[in-house]
C-alpha cells in the first residue's frame, strides 16, 4: 500500500516533460494546418484589399459628378492605363487653385479640388479601353504646379472620363481592374446618368 503512491509520483514525473520526438509532431502538425489555413487566408486578405479600394475609386466617380455639378464646370477622371493611380481635376485651371505669375511661370496655391489616390499595387487598371473617346485631356502645364507633379506624367497616355455640370458623362464606360493579368472586377460609367457601379468577377463565376 506504501509504495504505490511512490511508484506514481515517480511515473508522473518521468512525464512532466515532452519528449523531443513530441515537440517534432506538434510543430509538424502546426505547419501542416498553417499550409493549409494560409492561402484561404491571403485570399480573404486580397478580397478585402480589392473591394475597399473599389469603394474608393467608386466614391472618386461620384465626387467627380457632384463638383461638376456643384462647380458648374467639366471635371475629368483619369485611369492610369496599365497602372494602378487615378485622378479627378476640373476642366477650370483657377479651381486648382495655380496661379501663373508675370514670367509664365505657373505655382500651385491651397485647392481640395483635384484627387490623386492609387490602388493596391497588386492590382491594376487595365490598358484595354472599351469606348470611343471624343475629349481632350488638359494640357499638363495645369498639373505642373500640382504636389508630386512628376509622378502624374501618366495622365498624358490616358483618356478623360469627363462628367458635365448636368451630371450626365460624356460616355459609356466599362473598365476592367487586373490582378495577374486576371480580371478581378469592373467599373460601369452610364452616360446617360452619370452613376457608377463596381462589379466583381468573383460573384458572376457559377
Amino acid at each position: 500500500m506504501t509504495k504505490q503512491p511512490h511508484t506514481f509520483r515517480n511515473a508522473h514525473q518521468r512525464r512532466s516533460a515532452f519528449t523531443l520526438f513530441e515537440m517534432l509532431l506538434v510543430l509538424a502538425l502546426l505547419l501542416v494546418l498553417v499550409s493549409v489555413v494560409w492561402p484561404a487566408v491571403m485570399r480573404i486578405s486580397s478580397s478585402n484589399r480589392l473591394r475597399q479600394s473599389m469603394q474608393d475609386v467608386n466614391s472618386v466617380f461620384a465626387a467627380a459628378r457632384i463638383r461638376a455639378i456643384e462647380h458648374g464646370v467639366n471635371y475629368h477622371v483619369y485611369l492610369e492605363l496599365g497602372g494602378n493611380q487615378y485622378l479627378i481635376v476640373p476642366v477650370d485651371q483657377s479651381l486648382l487653385g495655380l496661379n501663373t505669375d508675370e514670367s509664365g511661370s505657373t505655382t500651385a496655391g491651397t485647392s481640395d479640388a483635384f484627387i490623386v489616390d492609387e490602388l493596391p499595387e497588386e492590382f491594376q487598371f487595365s490598358k484595354t479601353v472599351s469606348a470611343t473617346v471624343t475629349e481632350s485631356i488638359i494640357p499638363f502645364e495645369w498639373l505642373s504646379g500640382l504636389p508630386n507633379a512628376k509622378d502624374l506624367r501618366w495622365v498624358e497616355s490616358s483618356f478623360p472620363i469627363t462628367f458635365y455640370p448636368d451630371g450626365t458623362a460624356a460616355l459609356d464606360l466599362q473598365h476592367d481592374i487586373l490582378k495577374k493579368e486576371q480580371k478581378v472586377a469592373r467599373i460601369e460609367v452610364r452616360g446617360l446618368t452619370g452613376n457608377t457601379t463596381i462589379s466583381y468577377e468573383q460573384e458572376k463565376s457559377p
